[in-house]
């Protein structure tokens, strides 16, 4: 069974904590592994620490990072946006958490963080457990 939940993104460059509703959704799990996916091509789902200065240096990075890149071929077929596409590409749209004890597997500095680059918008975070 896949489990979901919704993010609503208020910017269109954002960094937002999803390591709740990821506890949430591995609820009741005393082992296992669980593999979580984002079905969207803007958006990246990463294990980072969850700092202020480090979210703004990621949306630095990711409003700037491709800005000396223009014009993207993608934006001729208008798409206007192209970076967000390609940044989503090199963040991914899946990681995998195993879960000890009831709880997840992170590490002291670790956070479940969704980066929206294409925003503001609502996001659907999937979640698959495999139990055991």
């Amino acid at each position: 069974m896949i489990r979901t939940t919704h993010i609503l993104s208020t910017k269109k460059t954002e960094v937002i904590d999803v390591t709740p509703q990821v506890a949430e959704l591995t609820q009741g799990v005393e082992s296992g592994l669980a593999f979580l996916y984002i079905p969207h091509t803007t958006a990246a789902l990463i294990l980072c620490e969850d700092d202020e200065d480090l979210r703004a240096d990621l949306v630095r990075v990711a409003e700037r990072w491709l800005a000396d890149l223009h014009p993207f071929a993608h934006i001729r077929k208008n798409n206007p946006n192209t970076e967000a596409h390609v940044l989503s590409a090199f963040g991914g749209n899946g990681i995998t958490i195993a879960i000890e004890n009831g709880k997840l597997d992170l590490g002291t500095y670790q956070n479940v963080l969704l980066l929206e680059m294409d925003g503001p918008k609502q996001r659907e975070l999937r979640c698959k457990v495999l139990a055991g």
